[in-house]
């Protein structure tokens, strides 16, 4: 190393001018570059931290204010995990309730509202905890009535919408329910409750809704006193619908259609065709002068003499058609609709919406003008491959629409659908992601800028 040393000249060669200056300039542009790269790197950060977490925190929300004129998406959006809850983020009225999914390999089922006033979608989390039982969508979409398919229940559950809140409404000693509907102006809601028994007669599919169709009583219930009223002469009540009053109502037991006032009172019958029964909640049309029958989904013993099962559960994908009898001896009951797989509710005295399904199995809204016949369709659903993880089309079951909104409805352009906040398990697992990726890239470049010097 002496050595080396000796060869040196004893007077270095000047440096160049401004050499110094040169390379103190260079080191600060090292150094800004350095910083300005790790600060480029935690935009990264925060940005994505920014799109991907934010939209799933909880942040307070207030429903969608109700427009001038409510509206139907011209297509339903397809599932999705994200979807948050009515109890997250209340939706406010709904155009819709169904139930959305699929079981082949293991059950990924939602229950759904989509809101009147936008593409707002939330899964009614009370529905799954009670396992989705069936349930009624008020006339003006703004609560949802559910009861309880694992046995009897001492209490209906009514979920706002616009609140998110639950009121449990009692019932006295446990009973099986069968919803069967809600009155125009949204005060009573007519049901049938029997004791049941717990049984594998039917396996685990409408055990309830089953035994209560064969003994079940009518019950009317006033929402706004929480009192229900018996009707012990009407039973066993299978299926039901309220006149455009919300005075009187239609119900049928065997062949028969009773007609009731809500004080219980009975003043006439209609008889209804062997092998068809009353349309659930919309069967009594706008102008008091027709019920609407639809064919029994199978034959089967559920109803003592007549036959028919629930719709609850089943995917919807029987067609049939639509009859009419007139309320009273007089008029001329309009032809039927065929390829009807539900009826939905009226738009008016001549115009009913339906659900229709076509070879390939989608489901469609369609609104049919009677007399003339001429269809228009007004929205589909999203039955793709999007279910069970890409694994399963996607089924319908359970489509309620809110009846009361139907007269002024629109058909709006779907845009992209609002989910509301994502599950917090789910905030925490991506923060959790990108924060470990955030620290390795870290980690990386201090270990190679360490190398370096």
């Amino acid at each position: 190393m002496r050595d080396l040393f000796a060869t040196l000249p004893d007077d270095p060669p000047p440096l160049p001018p401004g050499y110094l200056d040169t390379v103190l300039a260079r080191g600060r542009r090292s150094v800004r570059r350095q910083r300005i790269g790790v600060a480029a790197a935690w935009a990264v950060v925060v940005l994505l931290l920014a799109v991907l977490v934010v939209p799933g925190v909880p942040l307070p929300v207030q429903p969608a204010a109700p427009s001038t004129k409510p509206s139907l998406p011209d297509r339903f959006a397809g599932y999705s995990i994200l979807t948050s809850t009515v109890t997250s983020a209340p939706p406010g009225r709904a155009i819709a309730l169904y139930g959305y999914g699929n079981g082949e390999a293991f059950n990924m089922f939602q229950s759904l509202v989509v809101g009147a006033d936008g593409d707002t979608y939330r899964r009614v989390d009370a529905m799954e905890e009670r396992d989705q039982p069936s349930a009624l969508l008020a006339p003006d979409g703004t609560r949802v009535l559910l009861g309880d398919e694992r046995g009897a229940t001492a209490d209906l559950i009514l979920v706002d919408l616009t609140t998110g809140k639950r009121r449990s409404i009692p019932l006295g000693d446990p009973v099986g329910v069968r919803l069967l509907a809600w009155s125009p102006d949204g005060r009573h809601v007519a049901y049938s409750a029997a004791p049941v028994i717990r049984t594998d007669e039917f396996g685990t599919v409408n055990v309830v809704e089953a035994q209560v169709a064969r003994t079940g009583t009518l019950r009317l219930l006033d929402l706004s006193t929480g009192r229900s009223t018996e009707l012990p002469a009407i039973k066993p009540a299978w299926t039901a619908a309220f006149a455009p009053d919300s005075r009187r109502l239609a119900v049928q037991v065997a062949q028969t259609a009773h007609l009731v006032d809500v004080d219980g009172r009975e003043y006439g019958s209609v008889p209804i065709p062997r092998g068809r029964e009353l349309a659930a909640d919309v069967g009594w049309s706008p102008d008091g002068t027709f019920l609407a029958t639809v064919p029994w989904l199978m034959d089967g013993p559920f109803n003592g003499t007549s036959g028919g099962d629930t719709s609850h559960g089943t995917f919807l994908w029987k067609a049939g058609d639509v009859e009419f009898v007139p309320v009273s001896g007089g008029g001329t009951a309009p032809a039927p609709v065929p390829d009807v797989v539900q009826l939905l509710g009226w738009r008016s005295a001549d115009s009913v919406v339906v659900a229709t399904i076509n070879a390939a199995g989608h489901v469609a809204l369609v609104e049919v003008h009677l007399g003339a016949g001429t269809r228009r369709t007004l929205s589909r659903f999203d039955t793709g491959s999007t279910c069970e993880l890409g694994t399963q089309s996607c089924q319908v079951f359970d489509l309620h629409l809110a009846t009361g909104l139907l007269t002024d409805l629109t058909v709006r352009h779907a845009g992209r659908p609002h989910r509301g906040p994502w599950p917090m398990v789910l905030n925490a697992v991506v923060g959790v992601v990108v924060l470990g990726a955030a620290f390795l890239l870290w980690r990386r470049r201090r270990t190679r800028r360490a190398r370096l010097e």
